[in-house]
Order: C-alpha cells, then sequence, then structure tokens
C-alpha cells in the first residue's frame, strides 16, 4: 500500500495537479496556470508569502504564555515543549502542513515553468529561481522544528526532511533525507538562484540575489559553518540599504511598515498574525527605558505585563539587514575581532537608544564581545521569527542555560526545557505518522 504525503495538505491543492491527466477541460472559474505571468502570479500569493510558522514564537524564551496542564492545543504543546505538535489526527499539523503546502505550490511552478509558451529561458529561470529559494527556507524552517540540530558528526545519518518534488499528490512519499543531505540540497538550489537572481525586484516580498545570500548566511550560521556564513553575509550587505534611526521618529506609527521599510531585505509574512505577544520576564532583563524598541514596540498594562503589538502588513519574519549585521558582528567576534564586532552592535545601538542617553558598548575579549552581540541580537530581533532558530543552534554550543515556564499564579514550574533536551525536536506529526507508518520517527 502506498504511504501518501500529500493527501495530509494538499487535497485543497489538486487543481494544479496532472492538470493534462486529469482535465480535458479547463473547468469554470478554476485558474491552472499555463503562461510564465501565471507562475510568476503565483509567487505572490498568500501561500507563497505567508510562509513563516507562527508556532514557532511559542517555542522560545522571548514569549510568556499563560499554560493550561489539560490544554493540548498546538500553542500550548509548543510552549511547554511536548514531543506532539498537533494531536488531532483529523487536523492539518501546524507547522508541517502549512509550509508543505507552500512546497507544493513552489514544486509547481519549478516544474511547470519550463513548459510555459511563452517567455524567455532567463524569464523563466528566474522565476524557477524565486520558488527554490522560498522552498529552501520552508526545509529551513522545517529543520529547526522536526529535525535535530546539526552536528557535523552525525549529520549524514540524522534524519532530515522528506525531500517533495513531485506535484501529483498520488505520489508515494519519499523517506526523509539525512540532515546533511537536506541542507546540501538546499544550498545547492539558494546557491544556482544567486546566480540567476536580479538585484532588485517588484517589492520585498520578491526574491534578488542579496536575498537569497541573506538566506544562505543564515543556513551556513545554522551549521555553524562560520566561513561560509562570512561570505554571504557580506555578499547580502552589498544591497543597498538604510538603518532607520529611532531618534527621528515621534513613535512607531511614523516608522515606515514592513514591506516599504528599507531595513527589510525579504519580506516574510506569517501563517497566522499574532495580535500581541507577552514578553518573557528573562526578556524583558534585556531592555531599560532608554531603548526606542521597548517604548516603540512594545505597552505596558497595569499588570506589569508588556505587550508586543503586531498589526497585519507591519511585521516582517523575513531577513532584515539587523540581522546580517548582527550575523556579521558575531562571526567577528568567533574569529577574535572583539573591537569590530563592537563597532557594528553600537552602529545599531546609536539608532534605537535615545540620544542623550546613548553610549558605546566595549568589549574586554573577544568572548565578551560575543555575549554582548548575543545580548543585543536578543534585543533587536525579538519576534522577529529567529529566536527558535538562535536557542536551537546555540544549545549545540552549550551556550542555552535550561527554560522554565512558571506558572504565575502557582509559580510552579509546568515545563523545562533543559540544555541538549530531545525536545528541542518536535516528533513528526500524528496525522503525517497516521498516512506513512514507516516514517523514520525523532524519539524512538
Amino acid at each position: 500500500m502506498k504511504n501518501y504525503l500529500f493527501i495530509l495538505i494538499f487535497f485543497s491543492a489538486v487543481s494544479f495537479t496532472a492538470c493534462n491527466k486529469y482535465l480535458d477541460v479547463k473547468p469554470k472559474g478554476l485558474v491552472i496556470p499555463e503562461k510564465l505571468a501565471d507562475y510568476e502570479s503565483m509567487l505572490n500569493s498568500p501561500t507563497m508569502v505567508q510562509t513563516f510558522p507562527i508556532n514557532l514564537l511559542d517555542f522560545t524564551d522571548d514569549v510568556f504564555i499563560a499554560t493550561d496542564a489539560a490544554s493540548q492545543s498546538p500553542s500550548n504543546n509548543g510552549y511547554c515543549w511536548k514531543r506532539v505538535l498537533t494531536v488531532d489526527e483529523k487536523a492539518s499539523p501546524d507547522v508541517w502542513g502549512p509550509i508543505y503546502r507552500c512546497i507544493y505550490d513552489a514544486n509547481v511552478i519549478i516544474n511547470g515553468v519550463p513548459a510555459a509558451p511563452d517567455g524567455t529561458k532567463e524569464e523563466k529561470d528566474k522565476v524557477i529561481a524565486e520558488a527554490k529559494v522560498i522552498r529552501a527556507n520552508n526545509y529551513l524552517e522545517l529543520l529547526t522544528v522536526f529535525a535535530k540540530a546539526y552536528y557535523p558528526a552525525t549529520a549524514a545519518t540524522d534524519p532530515g526532511m522528506p525531500m517533495v518534488t513531485s506535484t501529483n499528490v498520488t505520489d508515494a512519499a519519499p523517506a526523509r533525507s539525512s540532515l546533511k543531505a537536506t541542507l546540501d540540497a538546499i544550498i545547492a538550489d539558494v546557491k544556482a538562484a544567486i546566480e540567476v537572481l536580479p538585484a532588485s525586484n517588484l517589492n520585498r516580498y520578491r526574491l534578488t540575489k542579496y536575498a537569497a545570500a541573506g538566506l544562505l548566511s543564515r543556513i551556513y550560521l545554522y551549521m555553524g559553518d562560520f566561513p561560509n556564513a562570512a561570505i554571504y553575509t557580506d555578499k547580502a550587505l552589498e544591497a543597498t540599504h538604510t538603518l532607520l534611526d529611532y531618534n527621528s521618529y515621534a513613535s512607531s506609527y511614523d516608522v515606515p511598515v514592513y514591506d516599504l521599510n528599507p531595513e527589510v531585505l525579504w519580506q516574510r509574512a506569517s501563517t497566522g498574525t499574532p495580535i500581541f505577544m507577552v514578553y518573557s520576564e528573562d526578556l524583558n532583563t534585556y531592555f531599560n527605558s532608554s531603548d526606542l524598541r521597548y517604548s516603540f514596540l512594545a505597552i505596558s498594562f497595569g499588570n506589569g505585563k508588556i505587550i508586543r503589538l503586531s498589526f497585519p502588513g507591519e511585521y516582517s519574519f523575513g531577513i532584515s539587514f539587523p540581522e546580517m549585521y548582527l550575523t556579521k558582528a558575531e562571526l567577528l567576534a568567533r574569529n577574535n575581532h572583539p573591537n569590530e564586532a563592537m563597532d557594528i552592535v553600537n552602529m545599531i545601538r546609536k539608532k534605537r537608544i535615545i540620544t542623550d542617553d546613548y553610549a558605546d558598548q566595549t568589549a574586554t575579549s573577544a568572548e565578551d564581545a560575543l555575549a554582548k552581540v548575543f545580548a543585543e541580537r536578543r534585543r533587536e530581533l525579538a519576534f522577529s521569527g529567529l529566536r527558535w532558530f538562535d536557542m536551537k543552534r546555540l544549545d549545540r554550543e552549550g551556550r542555552m542555560p535550561e527554560v522554565q515556564r512558571i506558572n504565575k499564579e502557582t509559580n510552579k514550574v509546568e515545563a523545562r526545557l533543559a540544555s541538549h533536551s530531545p525536545n528541542y525536536t518536535f516528533e513528526i506529526p500524528v496525522r503525517v505518522q497516521m498516512f506513512n507508518p514507516g516514517m523514520e520517527l525523532n524519539h524512538k
């Protein structure tokens, strides 16, 4: 009996599948991509731009959520690092479902564009390249949730993700590739895309060669391949950009929204938009009243909670120039250049701290500089979608302390995420296991 991966996720997507085989006449009202413009329009669809799995915010030490020990909701399961996110076998699995839905559409573009009756080879190559980079980003996010952290010694045998390339929903689900094979494949796709992508595009949701370089910077940082991370970080920073000076704005309402924000290299929206996020007590300790990021991006209620506001269209979970600068600073500190690392940190802080209260930070050593880079990364990139990515790679290095979920009413510790805990890796979803009983699991 075949094991079907797509039946879990793509039952709503079969209109794109094997059109010539199953459809002799185009159904009324159904758009089937044929021309190059049809495929390019797919790149602008919600499925292809709203790709960040909002659950990843729940996993981090940045956020506080009122826990309910009896709840089996995906949010509560993720917040308490339970092994399975979505326990309802009838529901499309959180994270896995929407990401593989996007991968499906990316494959429709990749497989269909070559046969489009119009468009030059150069035009087709650019559209395919964008789809491959989006697919690569999807696989990276899946790895941070459903695969172990990258260790070079075991990556060739640790399970990665099923690498889906077909658009036929009845094809058997591929076995999980190794972690190394998954990363090798997405790196190859992004490197090839850089060669054909343009230097600028229609908007920040659409890809450029610099945004693709930024994704490679992120991938190599996750792997701990710091020399390659440095190469592609510098490449991403070659793009024209500006860092905003928060001292120039009267309030957060004056700051450009994210699709117009010059700090955004590649805009990514989320699969859902949080109305608010509560800062954890730990994250609160990283800020003071002089930090405009705190006063602009949070509000305080009478109970003392600090709330992160996230309005639709105003927030990006993609790649930013501040992220690239902080990656560069981290790599400089790791390479024993503490003063150069602190120069970058201070460049950012000068634009975020009230001018009258600002003072440069200094470092006494490379390790001290690295600690200060990590602290600034925590402040600057809070709720940007990168903290779980950072927690996972830093835990690999032994740099993550135990994280606890404390019930504020009872003061009871409801959950713990210890250093090197197996719960840094979530299990393959129940529904996926049901249809694919032979799929290799993370927790045996």
